[in-house]
């Protein structure tokens, strides 16, 4: 089957899947045909037209089928589509599938969850340049479009997480939220967190990626806030330490560390802080080196949490519900305080030039917020560098000075740090926390030159967190407690009374009615809600909070589950007190449907003229006594679910902390038990040895004895070797003579065997060689194929005598090179037979000069011969001399000779071997000849 079959017959099954027809497969088989589709489509060369003409086809499907009715159908289309998705362009599924299907699905709280996850993977699968450049490979320019359109989706993904979904910063958007109904709530609330799982996901595989993103957008100051919500739980998953030293060397470090030396947002730097917290036991194990480079700005970051100052606030509190006779002085005082606000209390400090950083002056516009709290921020720097935070919290500018730190500022650290203050904030700090073994044991410079304590194997981010905790004077003294055998005693419940009725966890907030009575509820930063302090105020004695912990424990076990949960008892619309029934935030649109179709409850409690009054002022926009509360809600809201996710990353990390010290008790008790057996052992080794010296002893007298026998049997033994050795000697003798025979015999049954192999293989072969050419006999047109292929030969031989006839030209040129080779081996000729006549008649002068000189050497013997009798012994000797002079001379003249003799003989070697080559080259001349 074709693979355009295969399509269409994936495609119609598709359809009948989402038209519920009985004559469809079932999913699971369809499911099962994509991956051998995938399969097939990966081997193919045509993969991309492939995917063009499915692509093709799952558009008309989805606008014939799903396009007006996604949610039914989107999970059956996802999976189809998720299993397709190894060899789905990148390009497809962000041009086309992320607005058709994706960007819904994710929108949508009532899917099932396989579906959202299957959004989830597409998304993240278009984000990865590994899996989705394969076809542009071969096209550097395409693949470099490919890129870009990657990262303009990661951005667009940024963008719709920063401006699209629900931003608990920005007023407008909690207004707007305040205002919906719970289907439109959950929605924006399911969008908003599968946007953040997905970015989560895509900075798990990508972080190099998805940081550089967040750095470009963490420039602009509103958008701060979201997204250290989105690093905060980035930080937070527990794969993020693999991926931890990439944020260590990246500048998003560095911003991040700026925003909490100059925005003056509590919120902000609590929570940037809290990420930072995170991050430092992180560090420690996974980028140490950076952690150090880093721990100057650090100790900044805390003398600046540690002389906040705070935010004061713009207008003085008011009552939830003012006076309208007082609405005109309460505009006039806000106009006026508006004007001259000091947002800390003092003028900001100018930052220096060359830092490019907008600073974050304020997030919510309400009552005066608190400080971020060092607490746990210190504990941590103490643990880690306790030296370098004493010597900084000792003398603050000296210690940045000395490790060359210039100022973030336009003055000096000598005009920015209060090095009193400093000393008088940390000291409560310091009277919480036991003292550090390294403050004896070490210096500030030996702390960051020297390898640290928890760079061990032994140390990891649980034992960090774990210990830590252990310094705070608090946690020491409940760690050094022994435990109690009866277990932890539970605290106190208070039994509900008459006076203070206990309010179970599914009670409903007040009314409207009820918060009419609540005059003198003040506006608080506070863990307190609205619903508290009408509570307190209601009552007449004060009380502790009453919560249940059997619904708590349930209530986090469900959520912490990700199964689709029901809640039950939702609170109801939001007070007309706090927002009027026609909000600034509504748009036109909305305003004209509500008008055609009015709510229940404006048709059966229309609003009376007194609340009217209170629920807007008098240009038609919100009381600020409204904004400030929601400001101080949302502040305490997202403070709280801050809070809540550092406690439940320090829970895991001490978790994983108390698990190992589990299994150190464990093998320590193994080991304990283990040792005691060892000892056991040992005494009964000693027993043992004990009785087998005493078998010993027993043994040797024995062997004493049996010597003396064994003397005598020995003699004996000695004499039958004689005899036997005698015998032996015959045996051998005539075991060698057998020996060759068996040899010899062997070696002829070898090559008879070798032979009999060899007939045996040629019989064979000639038997396979007749079996394969009977066949070729037979088959007559094995013969016209043959023919065929002579036929062609001839054609291809007529176009080789085309071909020669065309280098006649290249055959001319070749002759006369030829003829001009034929001179020039004659010229070579001649020079051989002058260069020999030379070297013979050389080769004559040396004979001839050799017998003159054999002549002088023959005559000056006889005369020296003659004159012997003569010549005095003086005279004889110079003799001598001369003689032996001309015997050297006549040695030289010889050897001369001989390489004359062979020069000539290479000469003539030379001459050969030229003459062998011209005349090969006449022959290959003659032949081409022929040829034309």
């Amino acid at each position: 089957m074709t693979s355009s079959a295969t399509i269409a017959e994936l495609c119609a099954h598709l359809r009948l899947i989402l038209d519920s027809s009985l004559d469809a497969v079932s999913l699971n088989e369809l499911l099962a045909r994509v991956d051998a589709f995938v399969l097939e489509c990966s081997a193919s060369p045509e993969a991309g037209t492939l995917m063009h003409q499915l692509e093709d086809e799952l558009q008309v499907i989805y606008d014939d089928v799903v396009g007006h009715a996604l949610f039914p159908q989107a999970e059956i289309f996802l999976a189809f589509l998720y299993h397709l998705r190894p060899v789905l362009p990148s390009s497809s599924i962000i041009s086309t599938w992320f607005d058709l299907v994706l960007r819904p699905t994710l929108r949508e709280p009532k899917l099932p969850l396989p579906a959202v996850n299957y959004a989830k993977e597409l998304i993240t699968s278009a984000l990865d340049p590994g899996s989705n450049f394969s076809t542009t490979e071969d096209d550097p320019a395409e693949a470099e479009k490919q890129k870009e359109r990657v990262g303009d989706f990661r951005r667009r993904l940024m963008d719709l997480y920063l401006l699209d979904a629900l931003n608990e910063s920005s007023g407008d958007d909690v207004l707007e939220w305040a205002e919906l109904d719970e289907v439109q709530r959950e929605k924006k609330a399911y969008w908003k967190a599968n946007l953040e799982d997905v970015l989560v996901r895509v900075a798990l595989e990508r972080p190099q990626d998805f940081l550089t993103e967040l750095y470009h957008c963490y420039v602009s100051p509103t958008s701060r806030l979201q997204l250290l919500i989105l690093l905060n739980a980035y930080t937070s998953e527990p794969a993020f330490p693999d991926h931890a030293h990439v944020l260590a060397s990246h500048p998003l470090m560095t911003s991040l560390l700026h925003s909490l030396i100059f925005d003056n947002s509590s919120t902000v730097c609590t929570i940037a802080l809290t990420v930072l917290i995170k991050l430092l036991p992180i560090f420690a194990v996974k980028a140490c080196q950076q952690l150090k480079s880093l721990l100057p700005l650090l100790l900044v970051v805390l003398a600046r949490i540690l002389c906040w100052k705070e935010r004061q606030s713009s207008s003085p509190i008011v009552l939830v519900l003012p006076d309208p006779e007082e609405d005109d002085e309460e505009d006039a005082l806000a106009s006026d305080d508006d004007d001259n606000v000091v947002r800390e209390g003092s003028r900001p400090l100018q930052i220096r030039e060359d830092i490019e950083w907008e600073r974050l002056e304020l997030t919510f516009d309400g009552p005066a917020s608190k400080a971020p709290s060092p607490d746990r921020y210190f504990t941590f720097l103490y643990y880690l560098f306790p030296c370098n935070v004493i010597r900084f919290l000792r003398c603050p500018v000296r210690y940045l000075t000395d490790n060359g730190v210039d100022s973030l500022y336009a003055a000096e650290w000598e005009d920015v740090l209060d090095a009193e203050k400093i000393k008088s904030k940390s000291e409560p700090l310091l009277r919480r926390h036991v003292l550090h073994p390294l403050l004896i044991w070490r210096e500030a410079s030996e702390e960051l030159e020297q390898p640290d304590f928890w760079v061990s194997e032994q140390f990891d981010i649980a034992r960090i967190v774990g210990g830590a905790t252990m310094l705070e004077v608090r946690n020491a003294a409940l760690g050094s407690r022994q435990p109690q055998p009866t277990g932890i005693s539970a605290a106190p419940v208070r039994t509900p009374s008459p006076e203070f009725p206990a309010r179970p966890p599914s009670a409903d907030p007040p009314t409207a009615s009820q918060t009419e009575g609540w005059d003198g509820a003040p506006l608080s930063s506070s863990l307190e809600t609205v619903y508290a302090e009408a509570e307190v105020a209601s009552s007449s004695t004060p009380g502790p909070h009453r919560i249940s912990l059997t619904h708590m424990v349930a209530t986090s076990v469900a959520l912490k589950s990700g199964l689709d949960i029901t809640i039950v008892d939702p609170s109801p619309a939001w007070s007309a007190v706090l927002f009027p029934l026609r909000p600034r935030t509504r748009s036109s649109s909305r305003a004209e449907r509500e008008s055609l179709h009015p709510s229940e409850e404006q048709a059966e409690s229309p609003p009376t003229p007194d609340q009217s009054e209170h629920s807007k002022d008098s240009d038609g926009s919100l009381p600020r006594h409204v904004a400030q509360a929601i400001s101080a809600l949302q502040r305490e809201v997202l403070l709280l679910k801050n809070e809540l996710n550092l406690e439940l990353w320090t829970t895991r990390e001490n978790v994983k902390h108390i698990g190992r010290l589990y299994k150190d008790r464990v093998v320590s008790r193994t080991e304990e038990v283990e040792r005691q057996g060892l000892h056991n052992k040992l005494k009964e080794y000693k027993h043992t040895v004990d009785r087998l010296r005493k078998e010993l002893k027993e043994a040797k007298e024995q062997a004493i004895a049996a010597r003396a026998r064994y003397t005598d049997w020995n003699k004996e033994l000695q004499d039958r070797v004689a005899g036997l050795r005698t015998e032996k000697k015959a045996w051998t003798a005539e075991a060698a003579a057998m020996r060759a025979a068996e040899k010899e015999a062997k070696d002829t049954f070898a090559a008879q065997g070798k032979l009999l192999a060899e007939a045996n293989q040629l019989v064979f072969r000639l038997e396979t060689k007749i079996k394969e050419n009977a066949p070729k006999v037979d088959r007559l047109y094995d013969y016209e194929t043959q023919i065929n292929q002579l036929i062609k030969l001839q054609r291809l031989w007529e176009a080789d005598v085309h071909k020669i006839n065309d280098s006649k030209e290249y055959l001319a040129a070749f002759a006369s090179k030829y003829r001009k080779m034929e001179f020039r081996l004659d010229a070579f000729e001649n020079a051989q037979v002058e260069a020999e006549r030379n070297a013979a008649q050389r080769i004559l002068e040396l004979e001839n000069k050799i017998k003159h000189s054999q002549k002088e050497l023959e005559a000056a013997r006889k005369t020296t011969q003659m004159h012997r009798g003569a010549l005095g012994s003086e005279e004889y000797r110079k003799l001598e001399k001369a003689n032996e002079r001309l015997r050297d001379e006549n040695e030289e003249l010889r050897d001369e000779n001989e390489e004359v003799k062979a020069m000539v003989e290479v000469l003539k070697g030379q001459s050969i071997a030229y003459v062998s080559q011209c005349t090969m080259d006449v022959d290959i001349g003659s032949q081409m000849r022929k040829a034309l």
